[in-house]
């Protein structure tokens, strides 16, 4: 009979389990295509057709209000089409802003330069050259870049290693030393053994402290006990209200608040900005606050998770070259507090 290797997410934020599913992620990213890498960083960016299209998770009134503040009149005229006026109307302003000539452009043309551009904004940053160089490309090497000094802040080589190598070698380092604190043997264990003896020994841990039995309890029902007293207590904290409220959302709006926050410390303004926007500003301004404050976020694991994006991974620790997961817009769906399972043989659910 199958084991399982069980991740957990809530409202987009990777709860425990980071560390079972990378490898997956980066074998996947091995063999993704140059188009399909442009695609998941136009997406990455707010801009893809996963972002407004489909089934749009807010209310006809928020709708309403988001074309209103871009200047969109919204007379007779049905969901679908504001959501695509919304969608056009935030490139082109990103465009403008990025000094991109806009005038007689089809607006799928504009949102590959807009990435583009972005993504040369952030080689610069970075020190990578970015001449005759496409999205792809860029892409790779600021993620192989953010890889590099992570390894090296963890004292893993990078001569000759791409990144893939790189990802694996940094949660091998990773997994092991969270072990080594939890009094966890690695000894004549591979990679996915350890991790989910990690994942679980981490989920009793913060169960035990919050006072949450555990005997006899499926590990992820607990699991998910422990990230719904932690979202309400943080709630607490931050006046948020929690009535006739899931988790997710609570949680959403937990980690929305504490990037405004976070800006306005910095004495960046908030008004008008989307969270996208805002996370922008702050890692240009001060990088290590906003790691801090993606670490804070529910941190049941120090690596399991990547801090604020474009949308919840399920299940995954996928690397993202901005560190980031919130996205304005970007509502939690109930299935994203549900526990992620790939059929793998190494793990059982009972406690």
């Amino acid at each position: 009979m199958k084991k399982t290797v069980i991740g957990f997410t809530i409202a987009g934020t990777l709860l425990v389990g980071g560390y079972a599913t990378t490898s997956q992620a980066a074998d996947q990213n091995s063999t993704t295509s140059k188009s399909t890498l442009e695609k998941r960083e136009i997406k990455r960016h707010g801009f893809g057709h996963d972002r407004f299209g489909g089934f749009y998770k807010g209310s006809s009134e928020d709708l309403i209000k988001k074309a209103k503040a871009l200047g969109i009149s919204t007379n007779g005229k049905d969901a679908e089409t504001l959501i695509k006026e919304i969608r056009d109307a935030k490139i082109t302003k990103e465009a403008k802003e990025l000094g991109i000539q806009v005038s007689g452009k089809e607006i799928e043309t504009l949102l590959e330069e807009v990435q583009l551009a972005k993504l040369q904004q952030k080689a610069k940053e970075l020190g990578i050259s970015t001449k005759n160089k496409d999205a792809a490309t860029l892409h790779e090497e600021i993620q192989l870049t953010k890889l590099k000094k992570e390894a090296k802040e963890l004292g893993v080589g990078t001569d000759g290693k791409d990144v893939q190598a790189l990802r694996q070698e940094i949660k091998q380092v990773t997994v092991t030393k969270k072990a080594k604190e939890l009094g966890i043997s690695s000894e004549g264990k591979d990679l996915q053994t350890l991790q989910q003896e990690v994942l679980t020994a981490t989920v009793k841990k913060e169960a035990k402290t919050l006072g949450i039995a555990v005997e006899g309890k499926d590990i992820r029902e607990v699991a998910q006990e422990v990230a719904s007293t932690k979202v309400k207590a943080e709630a607490k904290k931050l006046n948020i209200t929690i009535d006739g409220k899931m988790i997710p959302d609570i949680a959403f709006e937990i980690k929305q608040k504490k990037i405004i926050n976070l800006a306005k410390e910095l004495g960046i303004s908030t008004k008008d900005k989307s969270t996208r926007e805002l996370i922008e500003e702050i890692e240009k301004k001060d990088a290590d606050k906003l790691k801090a404050l993606q670490d804070d976020v529910f941190p049941l694991m120090d690596k399991g998770k990547r801090g604020f994006g474009p949308g919840g991974h399920h299940g995954g620790g996928k690397h993202h070259e901005d560190g980031q997961r919130i996205k304005d817009d970007d509502v939690p769906a109930n299935s994203d507090f549900q526990p992620q399972m790939n059929e793998q043989p190494v793990f059982g659910n009972d406690m």
